[in-house]
């Protein structure tokens, strides 16, 4: 029987992402506890994007597929579960349906974590959780894209709920979650079950806190680093840098991230820099480390439809880089949390705001400068130690327990 069985849908150890960070660093740091992973997917990937440390006892693979359609029972595969003495579902969704059964059916501690919210994702009209699935598109050519998302929606919103009360613990990486995941509890019960939902914030690897400084050539760099997919609306951002160009005509443009998970979208957005004319300006690197393109970046822009607290930021922020981002999910309390800002804020799809924003950044030298400063400063709270910390001491009491 190993010590935790994390429960994940579409991410670690194929893809990488926030989610994917977060679970690797979890695993490693805590080498003292064994670990099995249950992966469910709908596309099965051949690559592991992460070397799976030896604290790993076991990956087991679950296909959510159920004919033309997706399943909402695992009863009938939980004999392939691996026995666990808590069970940890990183999301609500296909892995909190399993994370439920497996609490019905075995008896064991349920923690629930999620980064971002799956419900409310959905609302958001997004084609792709957070979480890797892209539900809607999945389904699109079988029945009405509308009642499907209507049904979708309701679906997921009633397994999260039955996961807020029924989980032992319910853990979330920013304040605007919380306030989500509560909001969906009936009224009357909010009092009873508040105790068991806490807010742990995501973390920055030491490698991050080594500020490079602001470019001192005439070409700045405006860097997007993420996954190159819908949610992440990578086009609002190649819409701007016309804008942004006009002003700076010597501006450098890099989008790095996968460019193969949704090669559709990649497609979509090479074809939409070629069409503005900037396609001289931009380069799409593919998939790499972070860390290399932080350190020649002057701003770092991040304009998805949602998010929890992006890890691209507060890499960002760690390395003095002042951020232009949308005011949703956790991103807000990162840039301007106590009137401290760090970056500017526009609302998503709004590729005027973005340019004004990045012009405005470009221009003005001490804004720039005070917003890297209070990058660093804010940067020191969201250690790897305090986010290990935290997990060992909740796995240690539900193992005694």
């Amino acid at each position: 029987m190993v010590d935790v069985c994390l429960i994940l849908e579409g991410t670690y150890p194929y893809v990488v992402g926030g989610v994917s960070k977060w679970t690797h660093a979890l695993i490693k740091n805590l080498s003292h506890l064994k670990f099995s992973i249950v992966h469910l997917y709908e596309e099965r990937k051949e690559t592991m994007k992460y070397p799976i440390p030896e604290n790993v006892e076991s990956i087991i693979e679950i296909d959510v597929k159920n004919g033309l359609g997706f399943k909402f029972d695992f009863r009938d595969v939980l004999y392939l579960i691996p026995r666990a003495k808590v069970y940890h579902c990183l999301s609500t969704g296909f892995a909190g349906v399993l994370g439920l059964q497996i609490k019905s059916a075995l008896k064991r501690p349920l923690i629930v974590t999620e980064h971002g919210i799956y419900w409310k994702e959905l609302e958001f009209g997004v084609y792709e959780v957070e979480c890797g699935f892209k539900i809607f598109k999945s389904e699109k050519e079988k029945m009405n894209i509308c009642i499907a998302r209507r049904e979708f929606l309701r679906i997921f919103k009633e397994i999260a709920l039955k996961c807020y009360l029924k989980a032992d613990l319910v853990t979330t990486v920013c304040k605007y979650n919380l306030e989500q995941q509560l909001s969906l509890i009936p009224a009357q019960m909010v009092e009873d079950v508040k105790h068991k939902f806490k807010v742990i914030e995501n973390f920055i690897e030491p490698g991050f806190f080594n500020p490079g400084g602001r470019s001192t050539n005439d070409e700045k760099v405006v860097t997007f680093i993420g996954r190159v997919v819908p949610i992440k609306d990578v086009k609002t951002f190649i819409k701007a840098m016309p804008l942004i160009s006009r002003r700076f005509p010597n501006v450098k443009f890099l989008i790095v991230g996968d460019l193969t998970q949704d090669s559709s979208y990649s497609s979509e957005c090479i074809e939409l820099a070629d069409s503005l004319g900037v396609s001289d300006k931009v380069k799409f690197i593919g998939e790499a480390r972070a860390l290399d393109y932080l350190k020649s970046t002057d701003i770092l822009v991040l304009p998805s439809v949602s998010e929890a607290q992006p890890f691209v930021i507060l890499e960002a922020i760690a390395s003095g880089i002042p951020v232009v981002a949308t005011s949703v999910g956790g991103i807000p309390e990162i840039l301007n949390e106590r009137g401290i800002e760090c970056g500017l804020l526009f609302e998503a799809g709004n590729h005027g705001k973005l340019a004004e924003h990045v012009i405005k950044l470009l221009i003005d030298e001490n804004l720039w400068k005070k917003f890297s400063e209070n990058a660093i400063k804010k940067a020191q709270k969201f250690t790897l130690e305090n986010f290990i910390k935290s997990y060992s001491k909740i796995y240690s009491e539900f193992i005694k327990s």
